[in-house]
């Protein structure tokens, strides 16, 4: 008996990952008060009390979550979906099958371990999501047959246990000192030219970009819901890679004057490594867990770029050259 099956596995991983989003993106950067988010980029992603209030709903009143009648393969819009007169919730509680209309529904041990295992099984094994879907099942079955009825403090828990444990995506940087074209000249006159040329391509052509953090939550709900223009949105995000690449290629071949040369090789790193956070956030349709990981990277990268073309902006303002 297929308790947990795998096609609503996914969707129920985007569920609580579309919740939790606005609290996984600013849970470590609130910690050390990072105030480029809240400055530079307010995230659509951020977190309305009314979202959070989803993982408490209870469509049908049954005693079981909306996201837990995922896992169980339960009509969320209907109390009692075998029709044998119990409610969902209390069947589970008392290890009675809500799919199969009692009095002899009783779930043993041994079907409890086939349905988890096939859940499982099922998955596909190649991808981040299913790694930590494994996780997050047996977690909640475990702790299902420890205590039979879960509290609510208890399901919040579990779920903010699946978010915390998702990682960053690690991103060395490419590029060194001596892929620049360093500039002898420390005149005013060199300062003021290469600051124009980065107004250039940061000012004028940042206006070509995307913005990747609205598509990206674009991307999600379109997959949740269905809507096959979440086709628009990978393309939309995959020209927004190309573009990063463009900007780095503009900046590899700038003459850069030695005071700017460290953020200036910050800044192309930084570019670099949000486009591979970019690559992996166009995942969602099939590793929705490491697409986040990547949106978690280009939320650290953002900021480093930002970091450094505003430490750029401050050796401007000895000159009276406003940039950034």
């Amino acid at each position: 008996m297929a308790y947990l099956p795998n096609k609503k596995i996914l969707f129920l991983i985007i569920f609580i990952l579309l919740i939790f989003a606005g609290w996984f993106y600013f849970s470590d950067y609130k910690n050390k008060q990072i105030q480029y988010t809240a400055d530079k980029e307010k995230s659509p992603l951020a977190v309305a009390p009314e979202q959070m209030n989803q993982l408490d709903k209870d469509t049908d009143g049954d005693g079981l979550k909306d996201w837990e009648e995922l896992l169980w393969k339960t009509d969320p819009n209907k109390m009692d979906t075998d029709g044998d007169g119990t409610p969902d919730g209390e069947e589970i509680n008392l290890g009675r099958n809500p799919l199969k209309a009692g009095p002899n529904d009783k779930i043993s041990d041994k079907e409890d371990l086939v349905a988890q295992e096939k859940a499982v099984s099922d998955s596909n094994q190649n991808t981040v999501t299913a790694v930590y879907a494994k996780q997050f099942l047996t977690e909640y079955l475990s702790l299902k047959q420890q205590k039979g009825e879960l509290t609510d403090e208890d399901k919040n828990n579990l779920v903010e246990r699946l978010m915390n444990n998702i990682k960053t995506l690690a991103a060395a940087d490419k590029y060194k000192i001596s892929d620049l074209k360093i500039s002898d000249d420390t005149s005013e006159d060199s300062i003021k030219k290469y600051a124009e040329e980065m107004k250039n391509i940061f000012v004028n052509e940042s206006q070509k970009l995307v913005d990747v953090p609205m598509a990206f939550e674009t991307l999600f709900k379109r997959i949740k819901e269905g809507n096959p223009d979440f086709q628009k949105t990978i393309i939309s995000l995959n020209y927004s890679v190309d573009k990063h690449e463009e900007l780095i290629k503009k900046l590899i071949v700038l003459a850069v004057p030695k005071e700017i040369l460290k953020n200036h090789l910050e800044a192309i790193n930084g570019l670099n490594n949000i486009k591979f956070a970019i690559k992996n956030m166009v995942l969602v349709p099939d590793d929705p867990i490491k697409a986040m990981m990547g949106k978690k990277l280009y939320d650290i990268e953002i900021q480093k770029v930002y970091i450094s073309l505003n430490n750029m902006q401050s050796i401007f303002d000895k000159y009276e050259i406003y940039v950034f």
